[in-house]
């Protein structure tokens, strides 16, 4: 199985909603899952992981700054050709993810494996692990 790093920040909670349902259903799957915060972030096992998933939500049509620092810190990383993908959660307009996205294929050369998801923000659990379940789906069928 392999060995997935999540990293994300969130503002208010959804963004981690999204993480703490998608490392359960792909650790679930028998996959190696290991989530960091922007200021917790271990540079060894970004470059060390078979997969590579950030998340982080919009805020005012844009990243929150806490994630901005560390996405120019993976440049430093060779990521060319490795699995990924980006989620992102949103309020009102969810301009993050394509943020997000563009970064890690065209900074990184990331192979973006299946296409990112934006999930409104929502304080139920059950309603933000069913809007992501289709999204861990296909990752776990993109690495197989």
């Amino acid at each position: 199985m392999a060995d997935i790093v999540i990293l994300y920040d969130s503002l208010r909670g959804n963004t981690g909603r999204l993480t703490a349902a998608l490392e359960e259903i792909l650790t679930a799957a028998g996959h190696q899952v290991k989530t960091f915060k922007p200021k917790e972030i271990d540079l060894d096992a970004v470059a060390a992981a078979d997969c590579l998933l950030i998340g982080g939500p919009t805020y005012h049509k844009g990243l929150i700054k806490t994630m901005e620092p560390v996405l120019f810190q993976l440049e430093k990383l060779d990521l060319k050709g490795k699995p990924g993908a980006a989620f992102a959660s949103f309020g009102w307009s969810g301009e993050s993810l394509g943020l997000i996205e563009d970064t890690m294929k065209n900074l990184y050369g990331i192979d973006l494996v299946v296409p990112g998801i934006k999930v409104k923000q929502t304080p139920v659990a059950a309603k933000v692990k069913k809007e992501i379940e289709p999204f861990a789906a296909a990752i776990i069928e993109a690495l197989k």
